[in-house]
């Protein structure tokens, strides 16, 4: 009930937002990004394509394809049991919009990218909290992907996503890393 609560008072949020605060975000997000060693290393990274009110991933994606990295999409099975699998992504060809206004791969155009062939992985949401925790947007995919994923994941959030703390249970899964347009942090290290 909480979670839902804290959902609808977020988007309502990102709707309220101007689009030049989120670009202006989303630029200073990205110069943070570019400089860490997470994404300097990275050779595959799965990230979402956004939809209207979310920050725009576009020109990560761009950066990414110019830096010689793979990027993998996700692919969602709301019928097989909420699963999640992420496949390569080249170019908007291979993309189809289906339901919510979400872009995914056509899978029989690209090619599977399992989660050990993953090292950066930017996980999605509304609200976040110190402790990497998150408010998404309800399907639980994330939640039931990221038992299973082991290298590192990461959120991208404007400051005004970030709360002190979240309604977290047993199958929430935290991220390693947040990144705000104002600092990095680090709620993997705080939770050692």
């Amino acid at each position: 009930m909480y979670k839902q609560t804290f959902r609808k008072l977020a988007k309502r949020l990102m709707a309220y937002i101007p689009s030049q605060d989120k670009q202006d975000a989303r630029h200073t997000i990205e110069d943070i990004l570019y400089t860490t060693d997470m994404w300097k290393q990275a050779e595959t990274i799965a990230i979402t394509i956004p939809r209207e009110q979310e920050l725009d991933t576009h020109q990560i994606i761009n950066k990414a394809w110019k830096e010689g990295k793979k990027v993998a999409i996700p692919k969602c099975y709301p019928k097989q049991d909420h699963d999640m699998k992420f496949y390569e992504y080249t170019n908007r060809l291979e993309l189809e919009n289906v339901y919510l206004d979400l872009y995914e791969p056509k899978t029989d155009d690209v090619r599977y990218i399992a989660p050990s062939q993953i090292d950066l992985l930017f996980v999605p949401g509304l609200l976040f909290d110190q402790q990497g925790y998150r408010i998404g947007y309800g399907g639980g995919y994330y939640d039931r992907y990221l038992p299973n994923f082991h290298q590192t994941t990461i959120s991208l959030a404007m400051e005004e996503q970030l709360v002190n703390s979240l309604p977290s249970d047993e199958f929430d899964q935290p991220v390693d890393y947040i990144i705000t347009n104002q600092k990095l942090l680090t709620p993997y290290k705080e939770r050692l």
